[in-house]
C-alpha cells in the first residue's frame, strides 16, 4: 500500500524541480559564435514566465504542508496542470529569436516537474475519494455485501404476512418475499 503522503512529496519534489529547471539550459540558439552565448536557460529567456513558475512552485509547496483538504487537493492539482500547460506551450512554440531555435533537456525537466505536481494532486484526491467512498475502490473486497445466508436463500422464496393482531387479514403486513411474488 502506498504512503499516505505520497502525493505531498511528489508535488513538493515536482515544485523543487520546476524551480531548478529555469536554471537549466532550455533553449539552443543556432547563430554564429560572433554573436554570443548559444544557449539560454528558462530563466534567461522568460521574464514573466519565470515569476509565474517560481510563484506557482511556492504555491505548491505551502499546499503540501496544509492539512490536506479537497481545496488544497484541487488547488494543487489546477496549479500542476497549469505550470505543465505553461511549460508545454513553450516547448511547442518556443520564442521567436530571429534565429533557430531548440529546445534542451531544462524545458523537459521543467514540464517533467509539472507534471509531477499534477499527479501528487491527483493521488492525494484519489486517495480522499476512496477513503470516502470505498466501494470505488476497484482492488479492495467490495464493502457490505451479504450472502444469501444459512438457509441458502429460502426465507428470500416465502411469504410472511402478519396483521396487527398476528392474523393474516391483510393489515399492517409485512411481507418477506421478493418482489415476483409480491406482484402474482
Amino acid at each position: 500500500m502506498l504512503s499516505p503522503t505520497i502525493g505531498r512529496v511528489l508535488s513538493a519534489v515536482g515544485a523543487v524541480v520546476v524551480a531548478v529547471a529555469l536554471v537549466l539550459t532550455w533553449y539552443h540558439i543556432d547563430r554564429s559564435a560572433l554573436q554570443g552565448t548559444t544557449e539560454t536557460t528558462g530563466w534567461q529567456t522568460f521574464t514573466n514566465l519565470r515569476w509565474l513558475l517560481l510563484a506557482g512552485a511556492a504555491f505548491v509547496l505551502v499546499t503540501a504542508l496544509l492539512k490536506q483538504t479537497r481545496p488544497v487537493l484541487i488547488m494543487r492539482t489546477v496549479v500542476g496542470c497549469v505550470l505543465a500547460l505553461l511549460i508545454l506551450r513553450r516547448i511547442v512554440d518556443p520564442p521567436d529569436l530571429g534565429f533557430p531555435i531548440s529546445a534542451q533537456i531544462g524545458v523537459f525537466v521543467g514540464l517533467l516537474g509539472a507534471i509531477a505536481v499534477a499527479i501528487g494532486g491527483l493521488v492525494d484526491s484519489g486517495r480522499e475519494v476512496v477513503t470516502a467512498h470505498p466501494e470505488m475502490a476497484f482492488w479492495r473486497q467490495p464493502v457490505g455485501e451479504l450472502g444469501t445466508g444459512p438457509d441458502g436463500g429460502e426465507r428470500a422464496r416465502r411469504v410472511h404476512r402478519v396483521g396487527p393482531s398476528g392474523s393474516g387479514d391483510g393489515h399492517g403486513e409485512v411481507v418477506d418475499s421478493t418482489a415476483e411474488e409480491v406482484h402474482s
